[in-house]
Order: structure tokens, then sequence, then C-alpha cells
């Protein structure tokens, strides 16, 4: 087989992907185009069943716990899929993994359209997740494949506007879809979409890869890439307070729907997720260590203001600076993943990275949960505060003593 494409900074082909000898590396390729807009529609599906499938669950007899146990099947699910995933995507390339995990997410969407049971919902979840896992690993690592090394940071900071646009737009509509219409139309959207993901997958120019001597040993999480891995962990640990009960506590103030907090959030990522990329490309070292420092103060000032939220503008300035902390730090933890392997290990290191995820995720789902049955949503966003504070302690303490020059990687 011919050997693997990989991102240099030669020019490349703007259609192909394929590099060229000489000249600036294009970002914008046909296939680099092609990815972001299949992840954006799957992005925008998941997007849009985070905020609603809590409410389908109260709707149906659930409680606060059982809410939090959706979103925590799922995450679970994916947890165990990703180390596979990226050990497989190593060893036998891209394109295979990429479109099973989209159908394998799609298929229980369309269940949901009978209006499933809960427990039954719950179910489908975990294998949904195995799904997400899948697919969400998959794209990230197609995404670095085909983005020019020297613009990894600018590129994968791109890439990720596909989270921001889907959160944009997505949370928003899906509320809106089951107020005004119902629950298996917003379902049949969603279908539709992943529908779409995979027409768009289809096409790319997937990497060739050169015939293994060895395979690759399979590892549960790549140690290259494990403190950044670490950082998002406890980053996303908040986050999974955002996601799965912002919602319910908005609806509990009587302020209607978090749209308009999603909304802002998104809009406000658009610009953090490549500026920040641009900088880690420029400065290095000292750009990493921006990018972590504006996102931690960033966030500590958005969660108590979002705690206290009983106005529409407390909801609009805690997204802003929430979108700051999560545009800085999300896209840049990403890159040092990347970064910290050779290209033919960078499936095992992107799923440690999205397995680190979703562990924040899926612990933060569960653990917010009882903590808000028991004393409030208020004091459990005002203690989101406390894994951020980690996540920048982890960061900065756990340093590589060689990372000393002001462009080496930290």
């Amino acid at each position: 087989m011919k050997a693997e494409i990989q991102p240099s900074q030669a020019k490349t082909d703007e259609k192909t992907g394929v590099e060229l000898p000489g000249g600036k590396p294009p970002l914008w390729t046909t296939s680099f185009i092609l990815i972001c807009l299949s992840a954006l529609t799957t992005f925008v599906a998941f997007h849009s069943l985070l905020p609603t499938l809590p409410v389908y669950i109260q709707q149906f007899g659930g409680s606060t716990s059982l809410a939090g146990m959706a979103l925590g099947s799922l995450t679970v699910a994916a947890v165990l899929t990703r180390p596979i995933t990226g050990w497989a995507l190593d060893n036998y390339g891209r394109r295979l993994i990429y479109l099973g995990g989209i159908l394998l997410f799609t298929i229980p969407t369309i269940i949901y359209i009978w209006m499933i049971p809960v427990v039954a919902l719950i179910f489908f979840r975990f294998i949904q997740g195995m799904g997400w896992g899948m697919c969400n690993t998959s794209s990230a690592t197609i995404a670095s494949d085909v983005v020019p090394a020297k613009r990894m940071g600018e590129g994968m900071g791109f890439f990720s506007l596909a989270a921001s646009i889907s959160l944009a737009i997505s949370p928003g509509i899906g509320l809106w879809i089951v107020d005004s219409f119902s629950f298996p139309a917003l379902f049949i959207s969603c279908s539709v979409l992943m529908l779409v993901s995979l027409l768009l997958a289809l096409p790319i120019k997937y990497p060739q890869r050169e015939k293994q001597k060895e395979k690759i040993k399979f590892v549960f999480m790549e140690r290259a890439a494990l403190r950044p891995a670490m950082v998002i962990l406890f980053v996303t640990f908040t986050y999974s307070a955002v996601l799965s009960f912002l919602a319910l506590f908005v609806r509990a103030q009587g302020m209607g729907t978090a749209g308009v907090f999603f909304l802002t959030l998104a809009l406000t990522t658009l610009i953090t997720r490549p500026l920040s990329g641009l900088i880690v490309d420029r400065r290095g070292n000292s750009g990493y260590d921006f990018a972590v420092i504006v996102g931690t103060l960033a966030t500590l000032v958005a969660m108590p203001i979002l705690a206290q939220t009983s106005t529409l503008t407390h909801l609009v300035v805690s997204a802003v600076f929430y979108g700051i902390g999560f545009g800085f730090i999300q896209p840049t933890m990403v890159a040092l993943c990347i970064s910290k392997v050779p290209p033919e290990r960078r499936g095992g290191a992107n799923a440690t990275y999205w397995t680190a995820f979703d562990i924040g995720v899926a612990t933060g789902s569960i653990s917010w949960g009882l903590i808000a049955d028991a004393f409030g949503y208020s004091t459990m966003f005002n203690l989101t505060m406390i894994p951020v504070a980690v996540a920048a302690a982890i960061y900065f303490f756990s340093r590589p003593k060689s990372a000393t020059n002001r462009h080496s990687i930290p």
C-alpha cells in the first residue's frame, strides 16, 4: 500500500489534500471542509438532544438524577469505546470506523421517534454513546491528518468551531422544536442530520496507510497525551453541569429556555477558538500558558454569575465569560495532545483526549445531579469552580522539565 499522506509544511492540493513541494500550506482543502461539515451536522444532532432529553425524562416522570443518568450512560459508553477506536484508527485506517460510528449514532436516534420509555431511552443512549465515541474520535483524527503541521493549532481551532456553531443553533432549535411541535419531530430532524453527515463523509480523501510491520499495541491511554487529557477531564467535569442542568435551572427560575445562553456561548467561542489556535501556533510554550490562564480566569468568573442567575443579563454575561474560558482551553488541549505524538499514533492521542473529555462529562453529570437534588442548582454551580482550579494546577505543576523554551511544546 502507499505511504500515508501526512501533513507537513509543504503546499497541499486544495482538492485532494495531497502535499506539493514548496509554498505556504493551505488549510481549507476540500477534505478539510468536508470533515468540518460532517462533524458540524453530527454535533448539531448531538447538541439538540443534550438539553431536550432531560426535559423528555422529566415529562415522563423521571427525576433530576435520572436525567443525569441519560447523559452519563452515553458518556460511559463513549469512554469504553474511544480507546478501542483510537487503536483501530491507527492500525486499520479512518474511513470504515468513521462511517460505522455515524451509523451507530443514527440508529438509536431513529428509534427515539417511537417515544420509547425512559429506561429504554437510557439503554439506547448507551448504544448511541458507542457511536458517538467512534465518530467523534475519528473525525478529530481525520481533521488532524489533513491539516498542515505548521498550522495545526489554527486548523484544529477552526475544526472545533463545529462544536461552537452547533452550540449556537442546536440547543435553542431543539428546545423550540419540542415546545412548538413534538419530541418525534425533534428525533426525525436529528436522524436526517445524521444521514447528511454520512453523505458528507463519503467523498473525503482519507489518507492511505503504509502497512505496519508490527501492529500498534492497544493502550487505554496514550501516555504522551495524558497531561492535557487530565486538564480537559476536570474542565469538562464543570462543563457537564451546564450541559445537563442549565435548561432545568433556567426553567425553575421562570426564565423560559436556556437557548440564549447557548447562543451567546457559541458566538463567543466562534472568536476565541481560532484565536487561541493562532496564539499557540505563533508563540509555542507561552501561547499554551496564556490560553490556559485566560481560560481558567474567565471560567472562574462565569460560574458564580451563572449560579446567581435571575435575569437575562446574568445569563448572557455568564455565557460570554464561559465562552471565553472554554474557547481558549478546549482547542488548546486538543492541539497539545496531537503535538505530543507522531502521526501514526494520532488516533490513540485523540482517543485519550476524548476519553478524558467523556469521563469528565459522565462523572460530572451524575455527581452534579446528586448535588443539585440535595443542595439546589445555585450551590451546584458555585461548586463547579473547584474542578476548573484543579485543571489549572495540573497544567502548570505537572509541566515537563524540558519545556523551558518559549517556542517549545509545554
